[in-house]
């Protein structure tokens, strides 16, 4: 094993096929009669750490029916298909963000510097989207009485703002 020294990032790569869960029968007409037709390699990302990158090199095979033609695939148990992150980074995200509340600008850049997975704050934001509770929170909160020992302050994204009006912010005033 090759000595690491400080501050490398180091690969680490593991790999996944198709080939592995060679199926039984053709879902079409349920023949046995098939065999492997062409494949498609793809890299998916991985939770790393800030000294390991992890990354998937995946085989999705394509598979062919010698009797009626049908050319399929199958679902790999632990890689989506058309996943470019293995779903524990998904899931990682959406617990931060939806759980935790943590910002999804901060998720991401934790992702990308502690994680070393490349993503971007649109993907991560479409993630909390698809897994999310749309419509959960009221969009209007201007009924519901503020938290005991509510300090008046409000954290948006990392960003403290102020509840009140400050005295010379007369263009706030209408």
């Amino acid at each position: 094993m090759k000595e690491q020294k400080e501050n490398e990032i180091e690969l680490e790569i593991r790999e996944h096929s198709d080939a592995d869960f060679f199926p039984e029968a053709c879902p079409s007409c349920k023949s046995s009669n098939i065999k492997r037709f062409t494949y498609h390699l793809r890299e998916v990302q991985d939770l790393g750490t800030p000294l390991i990158c992890r990354r998937i090199h995946y085989e999705r095979v394509y598979f062919k029916c010698n009797e009626c033609g049908e050319v399929f695939t199958i679902e790999h148990p632990l890689v989506p298909i058309n996943a470019r992150y293995v779903p524990g980074v998904i899931k990682y995200a959406v617990v931060r963000v939806l759980e935790k509340g943590d910002s999804i600008r901060r998720v991401t850049q934790d992702l990308n510097e502690l994680h070393l997975v490349k993503v971007s704050e649109t993907t991560v934001q479409r993630w909390i989207n698809e897994q999310g509770k749309k419509e959960y929170l009221p969009t209007d909160l201007s009924d519901e009485a503020p938290p005991e020992n509510f300090s008046g302050f409000l954290s948006l994204d990392g960003t403290f703002k102020s509840v009140k009006v400050k005295k010379n912010d007369h263009n706030l005033v209408h």
